[in-house]
Parts: C-alpha cells; structure tokens; sequence
C-alpha cells in the first residue's frame, strides 16, 4: 500500500521548492500561473502543498523559470533558456494525454491489474483509471507511487520532444560540461580546439579495424 502521510510530506517538500525557485527566478505567483496554464489559486495550491502538481506542469514551470527539471528529485544544475511558442494549456493538455497512454502501457507491460497497481500505490481503482484515460491530471507525488509499482522512472514519463525537451537536453549538455575539470572545460570552449574535436568526433565514428590503421600510422609518424 501508499504511505499517505509520506506522499503528504513529498507534497509539502515539493511545493517548497516551486516556491524556492519561483521566487529566485523573480517571478510573481500570477505570471507563472499564467504560464504554465493554471490560476494563481492552483500555484498557490501547489506551493502550500495542498494539491501536487502534475508532471507536465512542473516540467512547463521549470522551463518557464529556467530552472534545472531534475533538481525536484535528483542533484542538478545548468541553466539555459529558449523560446516556448506553444500555448501552455495546449502544451499541458496534449502531455497529459501522452502520460496517461504511457502509464497504462507501462503497468499493462508490469503485468500487473489495475486494482494491484492502485492498492499498492494507495490509490482507489476509479482514481487510476481516470489516470490512465488521461481524464484527470496525475499529481506528482501519485504518479511517482504508481511508477514505484511497476518499476518505472519519472525519467521514463518526461517530455522527449518539442522546445521543453530541446531545453532540457542543453540543461543536461550543460551539466556534463560544468561535471568537466577546468582544464578540459577551457579546452572545449576554445575556438583553436575545434578542429581537434571534429577529429575526434570522425575518430568515434570509425570502424575498429580503420582505427587500427591510424593508429598504425601515427605510430609510424611519432617513430
């Protein structure tokens, strides 16, 4: 079964943090409401942790305020913005329905009932059935209980395209090079080194045999 008061707690912890990197990016409760296709009740709601958010929302939310996605479960860091031209509520809503597709895909795969599933994430059989039809928004922390079931990741369940997942992946591009000792970092982002990478990067590309033969080569040259 779902701990309640453990995915009570997720809530207030999580909405904590909304509130954290809301007000560290410097925007206001109605402006960010506005932007991620919610009323500033709801964002409130969410902040106090009375209401969890869903996953495509705190994914719009986080994109919006330029901070790094993973940091609501996971070490993170890297900041990169870009342009959304999508309507959020549009953006929000077509999510949602992927989710839900995704979700009952997955927990069909676990092999598992919708009554296992829902009894051990502490969850009603109609609530995971709304869930799965894509009828109702799936709060966070339930979805992260539902996921636990059936030995799934919130990694599996985020947006792999369009500009939010186009952001992401230079929030993750980032943090890779910031992970960088400071002497490869200074390597990379000189312009003399470009025609090293665009070696290196043909060299990956090359079958073991004809990397066998440059390095024949070279060894002929350096001798």
């Amino acid at each position: 079964m779902g701990n309640p008061q453990a995915e009570s707690l997720r809530g207030k912890i999580l909405g904590a943090m909304l509130r954290e990197v809301r007000m560290t990016a410097g925007r206001t409760l109605r402006e960010t409401a506005e932007a991620i296709g919610v009323t500033p009740g709801a964002l409130t709601a969410y902040e106090d942790g009375r209401k969890a958010i869903s996953l495509p929302e705190l994914e719009l939310l986080a994109y919006f305020l330029n901070a790094p996605l993973r940091q609501f479960w996971s070490e993170s860091a890297g900041r990169r913005k870009l342009r959304l031209d999508a309507n959020p509520s549009a953006l929000i809503a077509l999510r949602q329905r992927l989710i839900a597709a995704q979700l009952r895909m997955h927990r069909e795969a676990s092999g598992k009932s919708v009554r296992q599933v829902a009894d051990q994430a502490g969850l009603t059989v109609a609530r995971l059935r709304s869930y799965e039809e894509g009828d109702r928004p799936i709060p966070l922390p339930e979805l992260e209980a539902v996921l636990g079931v059936i030995e799934r990741s919130v990694e599996d369940y985020l947006d792999h395209e369009g500009p939010v997942a186009d952001w992401d992946t230079l929030q993750q591009a980032l943090e890779t090079l910031l992970s960088l000792p400071p002497e490869m970092r200074e390597f990379l982002a000189s312009p003399a080194s470009v025609p090293y990478l665009r070696m290196g990067q043909r060299l990956s590309t090359m079958p073991i045999d004809q990397l066998r033969n440059v390095a024949e080569l070279l060894l002929d040259i350096t001798l």
